[in-house]
């Protein structure tokens, strides 16, 4: 095998086809390939490293004719742009126009040629024409209406009449009316022919439009082949060719402006200046200068539009697309071919057709001449991801709604990008910088982080599932939200203090891909939860289900996350969960609304419920909050050594305005200890309160906790404080029932 890949390897393959063949994985690096034709091949891992492609040499010849032609082409449009309007400042033995209005006219007219190749400049080929058709609508109404103002002397009277004026029509308007038969159809054709031929009778108005029209269009063919004949010299890689370009230009212009003019001259200089040649020979000499200059100017606009062309201006892309298309005609051609994982570093890729190819993470880096390769609708097209792609460099670089889908961005640097909404989809960015780079919105599905640093950056709402690969990410913090709070600097740093350690990054946000998620919006029944997970796990044995997390959303709402194989039906699971939960909850809220039951036998079943609540939450609490509420219950129990019952006013005075504890002695019973602790539980799972209002309930546990005994005015007040504020939380809340419940079993537990 190895024998056989090296066959390609530093070979002269010009002109060659492996159209259709399976070439994956064979090894092209190093040979010439100009001309080869890879249509509809399987390169999948091929390389063609330092390879070059291109035309062939009898190629470059018929490009080398086309540039010829392309610039005297560019020379006639100019030619045609001059002399039309030029024509305005020789008069003609009848009809004669005067010098000065003729030099307006034609003066004027250059103006419009000028100024549609500078809004060229300014705004691009595709505005500029927009402007131009926009006005032929305007034509097609104005001349058939001007043409049906011409009439007769007895037809002018007529409507003189019918608008009410007594007096006859004028000499003016009836001169007028007549001139006006020059818009109808039959007379139009004659006064274009008339100006063409340049016969003695014609119209001046139809001329100015003839004219206007004829030299506009001469300037859209300067520009396309003029920038056509500047492009394709670089395609070819002969820069001096393109010099060479405007240089002819400017000389054919000269002669077939000069020689025209001159024949101008002796046409009508006798005619006009037979007792004064002096000033036939100065106006032959002045038409002449005028001509020249004009023509140079016209083409010196037209190269600097061709230059911004060849340098990717975004306004122009249409001339440039053309002229590499025209460039890649009988290239090197890969159009339709897989092409993924290709290698084409340092390859010479000019006159190359890459349209319809996967590119799925092929590498480009440092290719050359790609800028004149066919593109086609690749993520290629787009000049600031192509230069990403070959240099790898996008450090502090925009890429907002990019494409990027399939893109090998392996060791690109992307430090302080913006990559806000792009996509990333299978993109390659093993081991990339991503440092303090901006990922709000990305779409990452079957992206790959492999190693990729990404120490402060932002993650706000991207889009990443279990295809996602984020394997040794290299982080030590991240931002969850691109702006702070209002009036805070807070933007969601994780983690809050400090750094990851190593496969934090990917623990964080890599246990969401195989999950199902439950959402209650009402707080959550844990005795009805957990018989309903309790009956998931029964229908499904062969499934391992584990309760990953709880996420407190506000406002009652909370979602739990269960962890599943990802082979497994999660639809299913979803729908079991959900429908044994609302069965079990409608049971429980039967028993509890039982008119008859006490107020114990309430409380018995909260303590109940309280027993589902510690082994659910056990499985989802921090390790940092387990130690905590264990440390709790140890406390709990040196700190009351001695207990003295309570009268039933004092269990039940949680519910009124404070709470107060008299003097406890005797020995506490074992269950206030565990009271305190399902307390602790109750206020962590409570998803009805803050995150601040949590802390603060488990900062009053724990100093009930801490207090020896209520002996002492201190104690005393420190335990009333806490079982005050204690209250007041959960008075804000009606609905967090969980709290309710185990702060009256804490109560309890101090009754004895």
């Amino acid at each position: 095998m190895e024998n056989y890949l090296e066959n390609y390897r530093r070979r002269n393959l010009r002109g060659r086809s492996f159209k259709n063949q399976d070439l994956s994985h064979e090894d092209f690096s190093y040979s010439d390939i100009r001309g080869t034709n890879f249509t509809n091949a399987n390169l999948t891992g091929a390389n063609f490293s330092y390879a070059l492609a291109g035309l062939t040499k009898s190629r470059k010849i018929i490009l080398s004719i086309l540039i010829f032609l392309l610039s005297v082409t560019s020379a006639f449009a100019t030619f045609t742009a001059v002399y039309i309007p030029l024509k305005f400042i020789v008069p003609k033995t009848t009809n004669p126009i005067p010098i000065h209005i003729g030099l307006f006219i034609f003066l004027l007219l250059e103006l419009i040629n000028i100024g549609l190749l500078l809004v060229t400049i300014r705004q691009g080929i595709k505005k500029a024409l927009a402007y131009l058709f926009s006005a032929i609508p305007l034509m097609m109404f104005i001349i058939p209406g001007l043409a049906a103002f011409a009439m007769s002397e007895k037809n002018l009277s007529k409507w003189f009449k019918f608008l009410g004026i007594n007096q006859p029509p004028s000499p003016e308007v009836i001169e007028f009316s007549h001139q006006l038969k020059a818009f109808r159809s039959g007379n139009l054709i004659e006064g274009v022919t008339n100006l063409l031929t340049d016969a003695d009778s014609v119209n001046i108005v139809v001329s100015i439009i003839v004219s206007l029209i004829i030299s506009v269009g001469a300037i859209l063919v300067l520009i396309t082949t003029l920038s056509l004949a500047i492009v394709l010299p670089e395609i070819k890689s002969e820069k001096h060719q393109k010099n060479s370009v405007i240089t002819w230009s400017i000389i054919f212009t000269i002669i077939i402006t000069g020689s025209v003019v001159k024949n101008l001259d002796d046409r009508y200089g006798t005619f006009l200046f037979s007792s004064e040649p002096t000033k036939g020979v100065v106006l032959g000499i002045g038409t002449y200068v005028i001509a020249i200059s004009i023509s140079i100017l016209l083409i010196s606009i037209a190269s600097y539009l061709a230059r911004k062309i060849l340098a990717e201006d975004e306004n122009n892309l249409t001339i440039r697309r053309l002229a590499v298309a025209i460039g890649a005609i009988g290239g090197t051609s890969f159009k339709n071919a897989n092409l993924s994982e290709t290698n084409f570093s340092n390859a010479c890729l000019k006159s190359t057709d890459f349209r319809l190819a996967n590119v799925t993470h092929t590498l480009w880096r440092k290719a050359e001449y790609l800028s004149f390769a066919r593109v086609g609708t690749t993520i290629l097209i787009d000049p600031k991801i192509r230069e990403l792609l070959v240099t790898g460099n996008g450090r502090n670089q925009q890429y907002i709604s990019v494409n990027l889908r399939g893109a090998n961005l392996i060791n690109a640097d992307l430090t302080q990008s913006n990559l806000t909404i792009a996509d990333l989809s299978e993109a390659a960015l093993e081991g990339a910088c991503l440092d303090e780079a901006n990922l709000k919105e990305v779409l990452a599905i079957g992206t790959n982080f492999t190693q990729a640093k990404m120490t402060g950056v932002c993650l706000e709402s991207w889009n990443i599932n279990h295809t996602t690969i984020l394997d040794e990410v290299e982080s030590e913090y991240i931002y969850l939200l691109e702006s702070a709070k209002p009036q805070t600097n807070d933007r969601e740093r994780r983690p809050s203090s400090g750094n990851f350690a190593p496969g934090d990054f990917t623990k964080l946000f890599a246990e969401n891909f195989h999950t199902v998620d439950l959402i209650f919006r009402n707080g959550i029944d844990g005795k009805a939860f957990m018989s309903a997970f309790q009956q998931v796990q029964k229908e499904n044995e062969e499934v391992n289900l584990t309760i990953q997390s709880m996420e407190n959303k506000g406002d009652g709402m909370a979602v739990i996350k269960i962890s599943v194989p990802p082979e497994a039906n999660k639809g299913k699971i979803h729908q079991q969960l959900t429908k044994f939960y609302q069965e079990d909850v409608g049971k429980l809220t039967e028993k509890y609304q039982d008119k008859f039951l006490s107020q114990e036998e309430k409380i018995s079943i909260y303590h109940q419920q309280s027993e589902y609540i510690m082994s659910f939450i056990s499985e989802i609490l921090t390790p940092q909050r387990f130690w905590e509420i264990q440390n709790l219950k140890l406390k709990a129990q040196k700190s009351y050594p001695i207990n003295k019952s309570l009268d039933s006013a004092s269990v039940n005075s949680w519910s009124r305005d404070s709470v107060y504890l008299p003097n406890i002695s005797g020995e506490v019973q074992p269950k206030f200890a565990d009271a305190l602790a399902e307390l602790a539980i109750a206020i962590e799972a409570e998803v009805w309160l803050t995150a601040e209002e949590k802390e603060e309930a488990f900062k009053q546990v724990e100093i009930l906790a801490k207090v020896s005994d209520f002996s002492t005015a201190d104690n005393e007040k420190l335990g009333n404080s806490a079982l005050n504020i204690l209250k007041e939380i959960i008075d804000k809340h009606p609905g967090a029932e969980w709290m309710t419940a185990s702060f009256k079993l804490v109560v309890n537990g101090l009754c004895g």
